[in-house]
């Protein structure tokens, strides 16, 4: 059982080779039984590229899986919710603006959703991985991210939001704007082709629960986000701190909706989550992720935070 669901089937936690049977979203009686060819087990999930066996290793063979459980191996059949809620929202609201990948099939007790495979290079990874192409395509992609912003200003002319709860704050405009929860520039990337991006495919996934709240809220999650890069790994970025240069960049590009309260606010939230939850499959890697948190997390989220009051407008304040 999970969370009060009712199942014949065992729970299987996403493993390589492993086959997991999921039905379609437009016709919940039509089924595929999918292959685990590579698992990543991430902080509040696992994802795998899945494979419908007997097929070849071609693109349009391959989907996206996730599955709801954290690290620690707890089922998150709520966040399992909010992804379709928001795939649902995101895919109307941003059609024409930004590529979302379809979600395709489920399995609500398994805790899978499935969606189109696309081959895709994250901001995060590309910074990693490549920082020479990261430098050379960041602008376009913080430019490209203003008209997804304002759709989301101006949701009533695309969808119906009647539906989503409203979110009152006290700071930016009235709550008119879609937001989402996973509203953040590490779920953006490229499409990849061969091992080349091409900036002018940009892909947008993740996007968890809608609400409506002011436009800067959502400003506010992406400049945080990109503040955030440098978080985590590897350590030589984690301890140099925010990148300066590119929150300078992505100021000028997204001034228009910034404002430091709904920044100040943010960087709070970031904060409380960031220092007091830690995920880990044991006790030991919990204690060194807090370890690394208290010595440099803290730190750098105070200097983002001194940075932003230095130099983002004071609408507001």
């Amino acid at each position: 059982m999970i969370d009060g669901i009712q199942s014949d089937q065992p729970f299987k936690p996403l493993e390589q080779n492993c086959d997991y049977v999921v039905s379609s979203i437009e016709k919940p009686s039509d089924q595929i039984s999918l292959t685990c060819i590579n698992v990543h087990k991430r902080n509040w999930s696992r994802v795998a590229i899945g494979q419908a066996p007997g097929t070849q290793e071609a693109e349009h063979d391959k989907f996206f899986l996730k599955q709801y459980i954290d690290r620690s191996g707890l089922k998150q059949h709520q966040h399992w919710l909010y992804e379709q809620a928001g795939f649902n929202v995101a895919s109307d609201l941003l059609d024409g603006v930004i590529k979302v990948p379809a979600l395709l099939y489920q399995n609500e007790a398994q805790l899978l959703n499935v969606f189109e495979y696309v081959n895709v290079i994250t901001v995060d990874e590309l910074l990693r991985n490549d920082p020479v192409q990261f430098n050379k395509n960041i602008t376009n992609i913080l430019k490209s991210m203003v008209p997804v912003l304002e759709r989301m200003q101006t949701p009533g002319y695309f969808m119906s939001t009647s539906d989503l709860p409203v979110k009152q704050r006290p700071y930016g405009g009235p709550s008119t704007a879609v937001n989402f929860k996973g509203f953040d520039i590490r779920n953006v990337g490229l499409v990849s082709d061969k091992g080349s991006a091409h900036p002018e495919q940009l892909v947008m996934f993740d996007f968890v629960r809608p609400y409506m709240a002011p436009v800067e809220e959502a400003a506010a999650k992406l400049f945080i986000s990109i503040g955030l890069l440098n978080w985590g790994k590897p350590l030589y970025r984690f301890m140099r701190g925010p990148d300066t240069k590119l929150l300078e960049i992505s100021r000028e590009i997204l001034e228009p909706y910034l404002e430091i309260k709904s920044i100040e606010a943010e960087i709070a939230l970031q904060h409380r989550f960031r220092t007091h939850e830690y995920q880990g499959s044991g006790q030991l890697e919990r204690f060194i992720k807090k370890s690394g948190i208290d010595l440099l997390g803290k730190k750098y989220l105070r200097d983002l935070l001194r940075w932003c009051k230095l130099h983002v407008d004071r609408r507001g304040s």
